[in-house]
């Protein structure tokens, strides 16, 4: 028996799409694959963060990211410069 191809909308882009899968609920395109991503971190995120509120508070962590800086300054110009031109583009 062949399965049945269901017909859904994609969240992400509001199209709809033929679901293989019951439990698809985002179409293909790769915009809407970055998307279901992206949702999926920000969720996962936000329950790690809770569940390690004090991980960014330690003294010991402080001082790792200070000296990383310290060691890595061209990393962050580098970084500036690359999001001054992300926010251009999206203008």
């Amino acid at each position: 028996m062949a399965a049945r191809k269901s017909t859904k909308r994609c969240p992400a882009c509001g199209k709809e799409f033929k679901a293989r899968n019951r439990v698809h609920q985002y179409c293909s395109r790769e915009t809407c694959r970055a998307a279901r991503r992206a949702g999926y971190m920000k969720k996962y995120m936000a329950g790690w963060k809770r569940k390690h509120p004090n991980y960014w508070k330690t003294d010991r962590q402080r001082e790792y990211m200070k000296d990383w800086r310290e060691s890595h300054p061209e990393y962050f110009r580098v970084w500036r410069e690359r999001q001054r031109r992300r926010a251009r583009a999206k203008e």
